[in-house]
C-alpha cells in the first residue's frame, strides 16, 4: 500500500482524499433515511385508514332515501367539473403565455431579418457601383501588384461577408416559418380548449340545476319540522362519530408530527378562510329545533377560493350528508378545521398543506340554499368558536 501510495503523485492524493470525503457527506444519513421511510409508511397507513373509514360512512349513506344519493352524486359531478375547468384554464393561461413568447420572438426574428437585409442590400450596392468586373479590371490593369493582392483579399472578404449575410437570412426564414407554425398550433390548441371549456360551462350549468331539484326534492320529503330536527340530529351525530375516529386515526400513526408554532398559541391570529361576510355565528340557534350552531357561516361567491388558516394534514376530504364535500385538516396538538359546503375540494387526504393555501372552492354542496363556507374549529372533538381564533 505505501509503494502504491509512493506512486501517486501529491497533487492527485489531495484530490482523491477529498473526493472520498465529499461522497461521505453525500451519502444520506441512516437515521434520515430510516425516518423518511417511516414517515411514507405512516402516511399510506394513514391513507388506508382514512379509505376504510369512508368505506363505512358510504356504506351507511347508501342506506338514505334516493334524493340524498341524487344530491350527491351531482354535488360530485360539480366538484369534478369545476377540477376539470381549473386545469383547463391553467393550460389556457400557459398557452397564452406560450403565444406571447412565440409573438415576441417572432418580432425579434422579423427585426434581425431584416436588419440583415438592409446589410445586404447596402453590399449588393456597393458591389454594383464598384463594377461587375472588378477582377477582370484588377487583372488588366497596371497597378503595383501589392495593390492589386490587397484589393483581391478585400474583394474575398466582401464575398464571404454576403455568403454569411444570405445563411443569416436564410436561418431567420426558417425560424421564421417554425415560429409561425408554433404559433399556429398554438392557437389552434388555445381554440379547441375554449370551446371544450364552453362545453364543461354548459355541463356545470345543467348540474346545478340538477342540484336545486335534487335540494327541493328533500325539502319536500322533510315537510316537517320534526323531521327536519330528525335529519340535523344524524348529520352532528355523523359527524361527531367521523371525527372521534380520525382522532383515533391521528393518534395512533400522527402522535409526533407537529406544525411549528403550537396552533393554540394563534388565538386570536388566524385569518378567515374566505374573504366573506359572517353570516351565521358559532352558537346560534338554528332555524328549527333547540340545535345550536357548532361553527360559522361565512357567505361569499361561488367558485371563491377557501384558504387554510393554518398548515397541517389533511385528513378528511369527501362528500357527507348535511355539510357537502368536507374537508377536515389536522393542525395537531388535537385541533382540527373544517370547512364544509365545498363546491369543490383541491387536496387529497394526507397531503399537507400550507398557511394561506387554497385548498377548496366556496360552493352550496350538501343542500345549501345560497354559495357559503361552514367553518369550524375543534379541539379534542370540542366545537370553539372560530371568531376567537380569528382577526376579523
Amino acid at each position: 500500500m505505501r509503494i502504491f501510495l509512493a506512486s501517486i503523485p501529491f497533487s492527485s492524493l489531495i484530490f482523491l482524499l477529498l473526493l472520498a470525503a465529499l461522497s461521505l457527506f453525500s451519502l444520506p444519513l441512516p437515521a434520515e433515511e430510516g425516518k423518511v421511510i417511516e414517515k411514507k409508511a405512516e402516511l399510506a397507513e394513514l391513507k388506508k385508514e382514512i379509505a376504510a373509514l369512508q368505506a363505512v360512512i358510504q356504506d351507511r349513506q347508501s342506506k338514505l332515501q334516493k334524493e340524498d344519493t341524487i344530491l350527491k352524486d351531482v354535488d360530485l359531478r360539480i366538484s369534478e367539473i369545476n377540477s376539470n375547468l381549473r386545469d383547463l384554464d391553467r393550460r389556457k393561461q400557459d398557452l397564452h403565455t406560450e403565444l406571447s413568447d412565440l409573438q415576441a420572438k417572432k418580432i425579434e426574428t422579423v427585426a434581425s431579418l431584416q436588419l440583415e437585409q438592409q446589410i445586404l442590400a447596402q453590399q449588393l450596392r456597393s458591389a454594383y457601383v464598384s463594377g461587375h468586373e472588378e477582377y477582370i479590371k484588377l487583372i488588366m490593369n497596371q497597378q503595383d501588384p501589392a495593390v492589386v493582392s490587397r484589393m483581391l483579399v478585400y474583394y474575398r472578404y466582401l464575398t464571404e461577408s454576403r455568403v454569411r449575410t444570405i445563411n443569416k437570412i436564410n436561418q431567420h426564414l426558417d425560424q421564421l416559418r417554425s415560429l409561425e407554425s408554433g404559433i399556429q398550433a398554438r392557437s389552434v390548441e388555445l381554440k379547441n380548449l375554449i370551446n371544450l371549456q364552453t362545453e364543461r360551462w354548459r355541463s356545470l350549468k345543467h348540474a346545478y340545476l340538477e342540484q336545486k331539484k335534487a335540494v327541493l326534492a328533500i325539502r319536500n320529503e322533510l315537510a316537517g319540522n320534526q323531521q327536519q330536527i330528525e335529519r340535523m340530529h344524524k348529520d352532528e351525530q355523523e359527524l361527531l362519530r367521523l371525527i372521534e375516529k380520525l382522532r383515533e386515526i391521528i393518534d395512533e400513526l400522527l402522535d409526533e408530527e407537529r406544525t411549528g408554532t403550537s396552533f393554540k398559541e394563534l388565538r386570536g391570529q388566524l385569518k378567515l378562510p374566505a374573504e366573506a361576510d359572517v353570516v351565521v355565528h358559532f352558537g346560534a340557534r338554528r332555524q328549527i329545533g333547540n340545535m345550536r350552531w357548532k361553527g360559522i357561516i361565512l357567505a361569499g361567491e361561488l367558485g371563491s377560493d377557501i384558504q387554510a388558516v393554518y398548515n397541517g394534514r389533511v385528513v378528511y376530504a369527501d362528500w357527507m350528508r348535511g355539510f357537502g364535500l368536507l374537508l377536515i385538516i389536522d393542525h395537531g396538538d388535537a385541533y382540527l378545521s373544517l370547512y364544509g359546503h365545498n363546491e369543490s375540494i383541491l387536496v387529497e387526504e394526507g397531503d399537507w398543506v400550507a398557511t394561506g393555501q387554497a385548498v377548496a372552492s366556496m360552493g352550496k354542496s350538501g343542500g345549501s340554499s345560497n354559495p357559503g363556507l361552514y367553518f369550524e374549529i375543534r379541539h379534542k372533538g370540542k366545537p370553539q368558536n372560530p371568531l376567537r381564533w380569528t382577526r376579523r
